[in-house]
């Protein structure tokens, strides 16, 4: 009897500590992204904050691929006129601050044509300031980014009436 309860032990010690092979799940073909809360693209678009803070237009640039898009409010431009109107901003002598307590998360997607792709999306507030008027414009900003880390497309949307009032 003591040999069957040591073989017993033996073989439940054998299998509970032996590799186990998992069975692969099926993947949900609806599902073709993941989330994070902290990327390297999360910390790119935290850095054009700063350089767009500081004037910095230098090192705002080398964030983004010479190509880059942007969709300011639906309006189609490039690089070059991004970096103008931050330009045309600081001739005003309009300042710019975001707010620190925005939203912002990462996605990578593997997409059904075998394509992958990185975005970053925030929800932030930036205040302009000329003198002594401020105004605050709540945005959307979604950004898209290669495989080399450079932001090739950028999408923002917001109210851009208070800011067109400051630019007089």
């Amino acid at each position: 009897m003591k040999n069957l309860v040591l073989m017993a032990i033996v073989a439940i010690s054998v299998v509970s500590c032996g590799p186990k092979s998992e069975k692969a799940t099926a993947v949900d073909s609806h599902q073709f992204g993941i989330s994070y809360d902290s990327t390297a693209q999360m910390d790119a678009i935290t850095a054009t904050f700063k350089d767009i803070e500081a004037y910095d237009t230098a090192s705002y640039v080398t964030k983004y691929a010479d190509t880059a898009v942007f969709h300011d409010n639906g309006k189609k431009t490039n690089l070059s006129e991004n970096v103008s109107l931050q330009k045309q901003l600081i001739a005003l002598g309009i300042k710019v601050k975001v707010k620190e307590d925005y939203a912002m998360w990462s996605n990578h997607f593997n997409f059904k044509d075998g394509t992958e792709g990185d975005f970053v999306y925030a929800y932030l507030t930036v205040t302009f300031t000329k003198g002594d008027k401020s105004v605050d414009v709540v945005m959307f900003q979604a950004d898209a980014f290669n495989k080399e880390g450079k932001i090739i497309e950028e999408w923002m949307v917001y109210d851009q009436s208070e800011v067109a009032q400051l630019m007089k």
